[in-house]
């Protein structure tokens, strides 16, 4: 039995799943469809799909998983707009940042006996930093080695987990299971803080007094950190900040204290705690890469206890490390 799979948005996630979904194109059939026809055309061209759909009621009609995989701020619309045409028992498949709030559009807009599954992409550590968004950046092996978590609701069907786990592997990834709103809160943490990051780096540069000689020497750091805004559109990116406020207020709070604590260093002109809390940063980095490569999540000497209350304290205020903590 052939399984359809529609993907709705077919930027560099979704055209990376057509790609890598290829092999097994005995068991599945990839419908695509993309608002942009060039790039539906372009994805098409690529081998991504078997048929691409110009019309979204005919990409959906006799989908069994429907892969969401367009920006936030579009995915209450698309929701409404299958709802009619999703047949019973199909299984929607979400990539957006904010799973909590997906959900409870799914279950505003689409009718009882269909099912959701939110899905929390990472990428193939080996092209993680190579940078490059949409279509362009897409390839076949973007989840090789890497981790997908789902996030399902309360109560959720057997069979949709299981179409799930088996879309997870078959694109090569691990699974890890996920509570929705502990998704939402490390999507906040890792995919949206450095996006608003970015964006507080070129408010603070771009246009302030000497921007205009100091332009010509912003090199490749101001480009990497810079380079965040922009992964996600800014309406979807902004939409995703305020549907989800705690966890952005969380986040940015956490952001605004460390260099609040800098910021104390500089003005105390305290080159120890200032070395302290940057090599921290530089220890960190360099520990997190180092795993993030390996991808060994599931080897026990790799697991690190988790964090006490003092501890964090201790790293977030005085700049130090735990000394329990495993090197």
């Amino acid at each position: 039995m052939t399984v359809q799979i529609t993907i709705i948005g077919l930027g560099q996630i979704g055209t990376s799943i057509g790609l890598s979904l290829a092999k097994h194109t005995g068991i599945i059939k990839r419908v695509g469809y993309d608002r942009a026809l060039d790039i539906q055309n372009k994805a098409k061209s690529m081998g991504a799909f078997d048929e691409v759909k110009f019309n979204l009621p005919s990409a959906i009609e006799g989908a069994d998983v429907v892969l969401l995989c367009v920006p936030l701020d579009q995915v209450e619309e698309t929701l409404k707009n299958i709802a009619p045409d999703l047949r019973k028992d199909a299984v929607v498949m979400d990539f957006s940042p904010l799973k909590s709030v997906t959900y409870k559009w799914f279950e505003k807009h689409v009718p009882e006996g269909r099912y959701y599954i939110g899905l929390v992409p990472s990428t193939n550590p080996a092209l993680m930093e190579q940078g490059g968004i949409g279509i362009t950046a897409a390839s076949a092996d973007l989840f090789d080695k890497a981790t997908i978590g789902i996030a399902s609701p309360p109560g959720a069907a057997a069979e949709a987990l299981k179409l799930a786990d088996d879309l997870v592997n078959m694109l090569g990834a691990k699974t890890i299971f996920l509570d929705m709103l502990e998704a939402d809160g490390m999507m906040m943490t890792t995919h949206l803080l450095p996006q608003v990051i970015s964006a507080a780096l070129l408010n603070a540069t771009v246009g302030q007094p000497g921007w205009v000689e100091a332009r010509r020497f912003a090199g490749s750091s101001f480009a990497q950190v810079s380079s965040g805004i922009g992964v996600d559109p800014v309406e979807a990116l902004v939409q995703a900040l305020l549907n989800s406020p705690q966890a952005a207020l969380s986040s940015l709070d956490n952001a605004i204290g460390a260099l609040t604590h800098m910021r104390a260093a500089v003005a105390k002109d305290d080159p120890a705690d200032l070395q302290k809390r940057l090599s921290l940063a530089f220890d960190d980095r360099e520990q997190w890469l180092n795993e993030r490569h390996r991808a060994l999540w599931d080897v026990a000497s790799e697991k690190n206890d988790l964090p006490k209350a003092g501890d964090t304290l201790k790293r977030f205020f005085m700049g130090e490390r735990s000394k329990n903590k495993k090197k």
